[in-house]
């Protein structure tokens, strides 16, 4: 790849990184998505039990993880020549 193909993909990168960003912090703000047993500032309910705490944090860290080993492939051979 030459140099411009690299410059060109890096801008979209970034583009799209800002995009998500502004999406998550507009969800977020308005509460279009979120954690079902957590409150607006991010602590546990009173009513949740700490086995549904587990499996949730369970599932947000593995889910985590599975998009992270999905898309550094993409990211990380994207540099090489």
């Amino acid at each position: 790849m030459n140099i411009e193909v690299k410059i060109g993909m890096l801008i979209l990168w970034v583009l799209y990184t800002v995009g998500l960003t502004v999406g998550a912090i507009i969800g977020i703000k308005y509460g279009l998505f979120r954690n079902p047993f957590k409150d607006k500032w991010g602590r546990w309910k009173d009513d949740v039990s700490r086995k549904e705490q587990i499996i949730w944090n369970f599932f947000i860290i593995t889910g985590g993880i599975l998009l992270a080993n999905i898309l550094a492939p993409f990211f990380f051979n994207l540099w090489k020549n």
